[in-house]
């Protein structure tokens, strides 16, 4: 009987898939990352307004419950300081990036 399984040493292994083709639009990684933080910028907008919005109800009487009140309110400033060191980061990368000497 033969044996359906061959192995050859002396030959390598070739790819277990065929290889996947570029894409026909190749995207920039300065696009990707402006994409990518003006969603993060969206997304602390959204959580700044709806802690707004739950505070602005604890105020009225719609709602009784402080502690989710103060969790959206602490998750929103956390989100603003994280996005606002990111700024600055950014801010100080671009002007290093001006006093570099050609």
């Amino acid at each position: 009987m033969s044996n359906p399984v061959s192995f050859d040493p002396l030959r390598p292994l070739g790819p277990a898939q065929p290889p996947r083709k570029a894409p026909e639009k190749a995207s920039s990684f300065g696009d990707d990352f402006a994409s990518a933080f003006r969603d993060q910028l969206a997304r602390v907008s959204r959580m700044q307004n709806e802690a707004d919005e739950q505070v602005q109800a604890l105020l009225t009487g719609q709602s009784s419950n402080v502690t989710d009140v103060f969790t959206a309110a602490r998750k929103a400033e956390v989100a603003f300081s994280m996005l606002m060191e990111i700024r600055n980061k950014l801010v100080d990368a671009y002007q290093e990036l001006q006093n570099l000497r050609i």
